[in-house]
């Protein structure tokens, strides 16, 4: 069996992760580094015409998070070398899980407050 995590999943946070606050509905906060890109392209093709989006996307280890991700909850990004060009607070739109222990949080901007 493949440990995904320490094999894989691990050394790719360390030197590909970007520390940010994850922030669940309930208001508890969690520090979380994983790997995050400002434009994911995605293509819906059940759409007649097909329908493709980019949006910023943040990869993370699922076991690095003590709460299972959830739609509406949020995640702060400081700016910083390939990261938002500003503190930027996002919303989650969509969790979609690999079965090995990777999760990508596909993201929107947060409103102002």
């Amino acid at each position: 069996m493949i440990a995904w995590d320490t094999l894989l999943l691990a050394p790719v946070e360390g030197i590909f992760g970007q520390p940010a606050t994850y922030r669940a509905r309930d208001g508890t906060q969690f520090p979380l580094n994983g790997v995050f890109d400002e434009a994911v392209t995605d293509v819906d093709v059940s759409a007649s015409p097909p329908v493709t989006t980019v949006r910023p996307v943040y990869g993370y280890r699922v076991a690095a998070l003590p709460v299972k991700a959830h739609q509406g909850d949020t995640l702060f990004i400081r700016s910083a070398p390939g990261a938002p060009a500003v503190d930027t607070r996002y919303v989650v739109r969509e969790v979609r899980v690999d079965g090995h222990g990777w999760g990508l949080l596909l993201l929107n901007i947060a409103p102002q407050d």
